[in-house]
């Protein structure tokens, strides 16, 4: 249900900007090359999608969010194999910085005492974690999957019609699983209009942060796109000390924010 919609809020704000743009559309002549890329880059996002909610249905947000810059060096390999780009010797030093500030970040100490509740949490987390490795293996490949997409077609139609057919996905999972009346009560239900409203939010914040990356993906290497995305552990840490207050593991978080900081530096001044 969740899918569905965002998805789809995303790929109607993109057909919108596109029509704006191009005047039409379908404006190429799409080759097989292009429609090969669609296939995988739609395919592996909506598997990523479908298992990145049941980990995070189970699992601690702030668990798993480290977890996906071990994608910052497993991305290196595919471009290097497909597209034929070679990151700079930099740029790889740069990328290890981002993965290990935020292996730091998510580094846990345990316990010498033994909590019944902290221990459920870590079953959980664990459990989530098995789900999010299907998540990281797949994001291993869509980048590389959406830049041959990008350079058969374009950044705004390849990103409007990946996210329709991921949405369309969605709604063939919901059929197949027999949710549609929990999609139907979303959207005619007063009560759960602020359920909606969060997946409108959650809609259009897949639009900007899709459309830029995809935006600069026809303009830089996929290795270092993906790797200053992986930075967003650092504006979770910057988020919690600010509006949240948050000053559990603050020196753990702090040294890990600045070897990412680091690590960003590295890739994009060099």
């Amino acid at each position: 249900m969740i899918g569905t919609l965002s998805f789809l809020v995303a790929g109607i704000v993109f057909f919108i900007i596109m029509l704006a743009t191009v005047k039409s559309p379908w404006p190429f002549q799409l080759s097989s090359k292009f429609w090969e890329a669609m296939f995988w880059y739609a395919g592996l996002n909506l598997i990523a999608s479908w298992y990145g909610y049941k980990a995070l249905d189970i699992a601690e947000f702030s668990f798993l969010a480290p977890f996906i810059a071990i994608t910052s060096l497993t991305i290196v390999f595919p471009p290097i194999f497909i597209l034929g780009e070679f990151p700079k010797v930099s740029a790889l030093i740069g990328i290890a910085f981002v993965v290990a500030g935020s292996i730091v970040m998510s580094f846990r100490k345990k316990s010498a005492v033994f909590d019944a509740e902290k221990s459920k949490r870590d079953k959980d987390n664990l459990k989530g974690l098995m789900y999010f490795f299907v998540v990281i293996i797949c994001f291993t490949f869509t980048p590389t999957a959406t830049k041959v997409a990008i350079q058969e077609s374009s950044p705004i139609f390849t990103s409007f019609l990946v996210h329709i057919l991921i949405a369309m996905g969605f709604l063939v999972m919901t059929f197949a699983f027999k949710k549609t009346s929990n999609l139907v009560s979303v959207l005619v239900e007063p009560p759960k209009r602020k359920l909606l409203l969060a997946i409108l939010v959650m809609g259009l914040l897949t639009f900007l942060e899709n459309g830029s990356i995809n935006a600069a993906m026809a303009m830089a290497p996929v290795s270092i796109v993906m790797a200053i995305k992986r930075i967003a552990p650092l504006f979770s840490f910057l988020i919690g000390i600010t509006y949240f207050h948050e000053r559990a593991d603050i020196l753990k978080k702090l040294v890990g924010s600045l070897l990412m900081v680091s690590g960003a530096i590295l890739i994009i001044a060099l």
